[in-house]
């Protein structure tokens, strides 16, 4: 719902910083009249506003939208504590996440504590296997952090596509979270909170973890941070049950295992439960329960399987005592499974060589997110061509990036009218048309090209995307098995989903 005039939501947007009063001269005199839905659609076809900025503005909201250095352009994520927004830093427009924390939690000194706990433990590693925290602090009394955005998706929603990952995908990534962990311990922090979500696997391939939640700062002090999320009960559940004390640096050993075993098997160590009392969590968690990862139809070689089960050994003395064993053991792995030369490196572990006639690199060449998303064409086969036609810059860029990984040709368009040209002169097999920003009258171009595609008697694809409040208009498109129609908010993942049922690559 509007719940600002046009000229509110100029004088805001300008005032707040989001446009210059040239940027908005440029709009006014784009937009098809003086509504303040025209002026709004005109902002983003020129790229001065996102949907989830402009959204913001359309219900007379002034804040939320820079905080320190950052710009926030849309919404990525969020937890049980804080939400995560992807931004900008300014200046430079160098890409960031901004993670904030939630606003019933602002006011609990003990939650900022921690929040600002993680933000300062996360500032002192630097590694290429852990999200880089910049700075942090507090915007109209909401603290916040600024963090490296990594281009991908957790693990969780990685392995939704992919289902399970084979040893050669999954062991790159192992080993750079492995030794992620083992720097981490050098620095005398622990994670304390290690679960598919808190691993990112970046859009080549690079695994990454983040939320540091309740990492202890001081090494050899490792006393646990009380906290009321899912892992945190299996923490103390695992901690409580083989006998090890709080905070033990062990557990996180142990949950890296667990998320080495959901990447082979496609299936979580530990189910979740759905009860929210954290009592009957621990309850219902069964350690001894969870079936080897040797069992698994899609167990991995032995001496893999050797090493994940001794990370998530019950008995203390038989799990692995440190981080450094654990690297030492995969990379040596590693070096076999590859026939790669492991050369030490100067902390003792290895670096793995390649000979003269390497094995194709996982998740460079082959580029291992695209995998995840589809397969990629024959060196010989024409891909598909898929229509782009998006109002906004940042979203051309990712669907660019993803479309292309995904084996397609992509063509970008901004505006409705010149793609129905763009379309009679070149056809492509699939459109993505993005109504969000264009406004119902886009929808006369949308359907010129498909009528097009009619008499020229090609078989078109379409993938349409609704904004929030564009619901009812899904009712005067044609319906069809070559059409998809997806409604905001939604993900990166739905709409690869979305493409590789229309038109597989």
């Amino acid at each position: 719902m509007i719940e600002v005039d046009a000229e509110s939501l100029a004088e805001n947007a300008v005032l707040i910083g989001l446009l210059t009063r040239e940027e908005l001269r440029q709009a006014r005199e784009e937009a098809e009249d003086g509504t303040t839905e025209a002026l709004a659609r005109a902002m983003m076809r020129k790229g001065f506003l996102t949907s989830w900025q402009r959204d913001k503005l359309l219900k007379g909201e002034t804040n939320g939208f820079f905080y320190g250095p950052a710009k926030v352009l849309f919404h990525l994520a969020e937890g049980t504590f804080a939400r995560v927004y992807r931004g900008t830093r300014m200046p430079g427009k160098n890409p960031v996440a901004v993670k904030v924390l939630r606003r019933r939690f602002a006011t609990e000194r003990g939650a900022v504590d921690r929040f600002n706990q993680e933000a300062e433990s996360g500032m002192k590693l630097t590694h290429p296997n852990i999200a880089k925290i910049f700075e942090f602090g507090e915007q109209d009394k909401n603290p916040y952090m600024i963090m490296e955005f990594v281009e991908g998706s957790n693990l969780r929603d990685f392995l939704k596509i992919r289902k399970v990952l084979s040893t050669a995908d999954a062991l790159p990534m192992m080993v750079g979270l492995a030794r992620g962990l083992q720097y981490s311990f050098d620095q005398g922090v622990t994670h304390r909170d290690i679960k598919a979500t808190n691993i990112l696997i970046g859009s080549r391939g690079e695994a990454k973890l983040v939320d540091f939640g309740l990492a202890e700062i001081d090494k050899g002090d490792f006393s646990a941070t009380v906290s009321t999320n899912v892992r945190t009960v299996d923490y103390s559940a695992l901690e409580r049950g083989c006998g090890s004390p709080k905070g033990d640096p062990r557990s996180d050993i142990y949950f890296l295992g667990c998320a080495f075993y959901q990447m082979l098997t496609g299936v979580p160590a530990m189910a979740e439960t759905e009860t929210s009392d954290q009592l009957a969590k621990m309850l219902k968690r069964s350690f001894s329960a969870i079936k080897p990862i040797s069992e698994h139809r899609n167990a991995p070689p032995p001496e893999l399987s050797a090493i994940i089960e001794k990370m998530m050994k019950m008995d203390l003395r038989s799990r692995y005592q440190n981080m450094d064993e654990v690297v030492r053991d995969l990379e040596a792995f590693q070096a076999n499974f590859t026939g790669e030369t492991p050369a030490p490196d100067k902390k003792g572990s290895t670096i793995v060589r390649k000979k003269e006639k390497p094995r194709p690199a996982i998740g460079s060449a082959e580029d291992l997110f695209a995998q995840a998303f589809g397969h990629l064409p024959e060196l010989d086969a024409e891909p598909p061509t898929v229509l782009c036609v998006e109002v906004q810059e940042a979203i051309q860029d990712a669907f660019r990036k993803v479309f292309t990984a995904m084996g397609y040709k992509v063509m970008l368009v901004g505006d409705a009218e010149r793609a129905a040209e763009r379309f009679k002169e070149s056809p492509s097999q699939v459109v993505l048309f993005d109504a969000d920003g264009l406004g119902p009258d886009s929808f006369a171009s949308f359907l010129a090209m498909r009528e097009q595609a009619r008499r020229d008697g090609l078989d078109l694809k379409a993938l349409v995307l609704l904004g929030p409040r564009q619901g009812g208009l899904a009712e005067k498109l044609p319906q069809g098995d070559d059409l998809i129609i997806l409604n905001k908010p939604l993900k990166m993942k739905d709409v690869q989903e979305a493409m590789n049922r229309l038109a597989p690559v």
